[in-house]
């Protein structure tokens, strides 16, 4: 499983105002790796926001300026993910 995508996928699924547990989540991706990841943006700085509650993400934030240059650096990726219509194989 490639982590760097799963951040990837987690902050261009934020800047889409959509839920990245609800897009990554399954046997491939279990919801403990997401809210690792998720953290980590947070703490690394890509993410505001996060609400935490029984050591879980709640409701996600929004991206910082950093998490937006991240996909800006990354933009090449957007292809391939949009191009997909099975996000999880693009993770593996």
């Amino acid at each position: 499983m490639d982590k760097k995508k799963i951040r990837y996928v987690i902050l261009e699924t934020l800047d889409e105002k959509k839920d990245p547990l609800i897009v990554l989540k399954s046997e491939e991706i279990p919801e403990r790796e997401i809210i690792e990841q998720g953290e980590l943006l947070e703490s690394e700085g890509y993410i505001i926001g996060n609400q935490h509650a029984d050591n879980t993400i709640q409701m996600w934030g929004r991206l910082t300026e950093k998490g937006e240059q991240f996909l800006e650096d990354n933009k090449i990726w957007k292809r391939a993910y949009k191009g997909l219509k099975e996000l999880r194989d693009w993770i593996k």
